[in-house]
C-alpha cells in the first residue's frame, strides 16, 4: 500500500483494551479470566475480520497483559498487527495519576511488553487524555507515536489532524464520536444502534475523503467484538472505506510513516524504513 497522499483521507484502524485489565484497574477484579468475553470472542472476531479484509491494525494493550496474556498478544502480532501500550491496568491516566506515577507506569508497562518479546512503538493514554510529562517519557523510551489527546480536544464533530510533536513523536488524534464505547454507551443523546453507528462513521469517512482528513476508529473487543450486529456494522464501515477511492485504511504505524514521508525535506526510503521500523504495510 502506498503512502497517504495529502489529497486523500485516512482511516486509522485501532483497537483498545485486552482482557480483565480495566476491571482490575477499577478494583472490580483481582486476576485474569480466560473466559472474559472480549478475550474469548472479541479478539478472535477482530483478527478474522481484519485478515479477511487484508487490513493491518494497531492493538493498544495494557502492560498487565504482558504478564497474563502474552499468548494472545503473540497471536495478534503474528497476524501482522502492531502492538501499542495502553497504560498498566487502564488507569484514568490524566485524572488519577501524578507525573511520577505516569512515568513509572510507562517504564513498567513498556518493560513488561519488551520482556514478553514485543516492542511497542505507539502509546494511547487510557481514558484518552495524555496528562503532563507523558510525551517526554515516551520520547525517552523510544516511542514513535502518541495517539492520545489534550484535555480540551476530542469534541465530536471537530476535525483532528496528524501532527509532529516537539518531543519527536507523531500524534494521531481522534474525537469521541470515533469510539465504539462512546457511541454505544456514552452519547449524551442516548446510545446508538449498530446501524446508526455505521452511518455516523461512514459520514466521518466521507468527510475525511473530501478534505484529506483523518478518522481514527477506536474499537474494543468487549464492546464491538462480542456482538454480531456491531461486528456487521464494523464490517460495513471498513468495506466502505476500502472501496472508497479517496481513503487509505492504515494502522497507526503506517499513518506515522506516511506523515513522516511528507515532511519538508524528508526523502524517505519506504522499504528501508519498513525493514527497520516495523511500519511496513500489511
Amino acid at each position: 500500500m502506498s503512502a497517504v497522499s495529502t489529497r486523500r483521507g485516512t482511516l486509522c484502524l485501532t483497537v483498545d483494551n485486552l482482557g480483565m485489565a480495566l476491571a482490575v484497574g477499577r478494583q472490580r477484579a483481582a486476576h485474569p479470566d480466560p473466559d472474559e468475553p472480549g478475550l474469548r470472542w472479541g479478539v478472535p472476531a477482530f483478527l478474522e475480520l481484519f485478515a479477511e479484509l487484508r487490513l493491518r491494525s494497531t492493538f493498544f494493550v495494557e502492560g498487565w497483559n504482558a504478564l497474563h496474556h502474552p499468548d494472545v498478544i503473540e497471536r495478534i502480532a503474528s497476524a501482522g498487527h502492531e502492538i501499542g501500550l495502553h497504560g498498566w491496568v487502564h488507569e484514568r491516566w490524566a485524572e488519577e495519576l501524578d507525573d511520577r506515577a505516569r512515568e513509572q507506569l510507562l517504564w513498567d508497562g513498556t518493560a513488561a511488553l519488551r520482556l514478553a518479546g514485543f516492542d511497542p512503538v505507539a502509546f494511547r493514554a487510557p481514558g484518552g487524555y495524555r496528562g503532563s510529562c507523558t510525551l517526554e517519557v515516551l520520547s525517552d523510551l523510544g516511542y514513535r507515536i502518541d495517539s492520545s489527546i489534550d484535555a480540551k480536544s476530542g469534541a465530536p464533530g471537530t476535525t483532528p489532524a496528524i501532527t509532529s510533536l516537539s518531543s519527536g513523536l507523531v500524534c494521531i488524534p481522534w474525537t469521541w464520536d470515533m469510539i465504539d464505547f462512546w457511541q454505544y454507551e456514552m452519547r449524551p443523546d442516548g446510545p446508538r444502534t449498530p446501524g446508526q453507528v455505521a452511518e455516523d462513521w461512514m459520514e466521518l469517512t466521507e468527510a475525511a475523503a473530501d478534505r484529506g482528513g483523518l478518522v481514527t476508529l477506536i474499537i474494543h473487543p468487549f464492546v464491538t467484538g462480542v456482538d454480531p450486529e456491531r461486528m456487521a456494522a464494523m464490517r460495513r464501515v471498513l468495506e466502505n472505506a476500502i472501496e472508497h477511492p479517496g481513503i487509505d485504511v492504515l494502522s497507526a504505524g503506517q499513518v506515522a510513516e506516511a506523515h513522516l514521508s511528507q515532511l519538508p525535506g524528508a526523502a524517505v526510503d519506504m522499504e528501508r524504513r519498513a525493514a527497520s521500523s516495523g511500519f511496513a504495510p500489511h
